[in-house]
């Protein structure tokens, strides 16, 4: 006889699938990208966040330049992986309320995140005008996007790989140590868009860790979302 999972943790397994994540993430990644149109229009290519990056330079490599192709085609590419992911993990249906509970758990981890953040050292972030607050809003959305889609989906994922197949390295210390490793090329990605400070350049390591953890332990959406809640809550103490 199958043992009976709790509704709990049926919540747990269910919102870390990627499936899950997409959609979670799929409408904050619509927002973000229609935001680039309207608060970009004149500086599309202007680089916004770390995780962008390397996706900018790839459009460059291939000499792709319309706009709005390119967010057509990041969107369409959320939505053909997610509807992948869930034919692959053949979930039965999908339980609404569990987005509820996402988003709700996302915000405790967003904040103990801040909190323990403000406690190693503040941003020095200083917005006035209406303008900038709104970019620097649509900014914060991509940031969870994509820097959570580069250094813990992908780059996470692949170091796993190179460290237990190439290097042999099994067990949980695999796990520690492509999160640490994920989390310095992280903080040093930051220094393509900011001067180099040994406080800024530590707190994003920590924070790196405390998200890389939290992305291999919850999914990539709660991730997401657990940065977009930081970056917000970043915003409004520097209002």
């Amino acid at each position: 006889m199958a043992k009976k999972v709790s509704a709990f943790r049926q919540y747990l397994n269910s919102s870390r699938t990627l499936h899950y994540s997409l959609i979670l993430t799929l409408p904050v990644l619509a927002i973000y990208e229609f935001g680039n149109l309207i608060l970009f229009r004149d500086s599309f290519f202007e680089l916004r966040n770390s995780g962008e990056i390397l996706l900018r330079s790839f459009f460059d490599t291939i000499h792709l330049t319309n706009p709005y192709l390119i967010s057509a085609i990041l969107v369409g590419a959320f939505i053909v992986v997610m509807v992948r992911g869930y034919r692959i993990e053949k979930r039965p249906g999908i339980h609404a309320n569990y987005y509820i509970y996402m988003l709700l758990e996302s915000i405790f981890w967003g904040a103990l995140l801040f909190t323990s953040m403000q406690l190693f050292t503040r941003l020095p972030l200083q917005i006035l005008r209406l303008e900038d607050k709104l970019a620097n809003m649509n900014l914060a959305l991509g940031a969870g996007i994509f820097e959570e889609l580069i250094f813990r989906l992908v780059l996470i994922g692949a170091l796993m790989v190179i460290l237990e197949q190439g290097l042999n390295i099994v067990g949980k210390w695999s796990v520690v140590i492509a999160i640490i490793l994920a989390a310095i090329v992280f903080a040093g990605f930051h220094l393509f868009m900011e001067s180099y400070q040994f406080p800024i350049f530590a707190q994003r390591i920590l924070g790196g860790i405390l998200l890389g953890t939290l992305y291999y332990f919850r999914g990539y959406g709660i991730s997401v979302y657990t940065h977009i809640i930081y970056n917000f809550l970043i915003l409004a103490d520097s209002w």
